[in-house]
């Protein structure tokens, strides 16, 4: 039947393979439905459209990832308002043991792209055309927008609309660092273990950076 769950699942399967062999733009929803047995009026029951269709394979993970960054940042602003209220000091908190929970956050993203590699690998190669294109961008003004109210508190400005142009420029070329760095793993290693390796030297240079700039007047 047209309902079929396994119908569906099968769609995918065959689209997975179509998106990551060809990319979006190239992919065929006849070549889909031909590896999968089903006429394209059976694929348009199931979804709207090509778009639809590629959103399928990548939402959940996509979703669950922004959850898991969510909340970490929910966390690092609890600790910005302990230290705006005097509980805890700027040197406490701009030590590398004080960044410990962000290497603890690489390692479970790592952990997280690699269980999802093949889909991972789609949005970011493979997506150009569809809906999903500027992802790693939309990745980096979420995290942007976080870092620069913890950054207004580590330096000390009493809101971020006192953040200056010249530190403004700063905090967002490292957000983009630090996104690149998590897509050159899951683009560049083939290991889950030989990236959490590399993710462990390639976090120590950020949070180096991170504490560097903080501590500069």
């Amino acid at each position: 039947m047209v309902n079929d769950k396994e119908t569906k699942a099968r769609l995918l399967r065959c689209a997975l393979k179509e998106f990551s062999e060809n990319g979006y733009m190239k992919a065929s929803l006849r070549n889909i439905c031909k590896e999968a047995g089903v006429t394209t009026g059976a694929l348009y029951f199931f979804f709207k459209d090509k778009d639809a269709l590629f959103g399928t394979l990548v939402e959940e993970p996509l979703h669950n990832l922004i959850n898991i960054l969510e909340n970490h940042f929910v966390e690092e602003l609890e600790v910005s308002k302990s230290l705006s209220r005097g509980e805890i000091s700027i040197s406490e908190v701009a030590s590398i043991e004080g960044f410990a929970d962000d290497m603890e956050l690489a390692r479970n993203v790592v952990r997280f792209l690699f269980k999802n590699k093949e889909i991972f690998e789609l949005l970011l190669t493979k997506a150009q055309g569809s809906s999903y294109e500027n992802l790693p961008d939309n990745i980096v003004a979420m995290t942007e927008k976080h870092y620069l109210k913890i950054f207004a508190v580590m330096k000390g400005y009493k809101s971020e609309k006192e953040i200056t142009r010249e530190d403004r420029f700063i905090v967002h070329w490292m957000t983009h660092d630090q996104i690149d760095i998590f897509i050159h793993v899951v683009t560049h290693c083939n290991e889950l273990e030989e990236a959490e390796a590399q993710i462990k030297n390639m976090m120590a240079y950020i949070i180096g950076g991170w504490l560097s700039v903080i501590k500069t007047k």
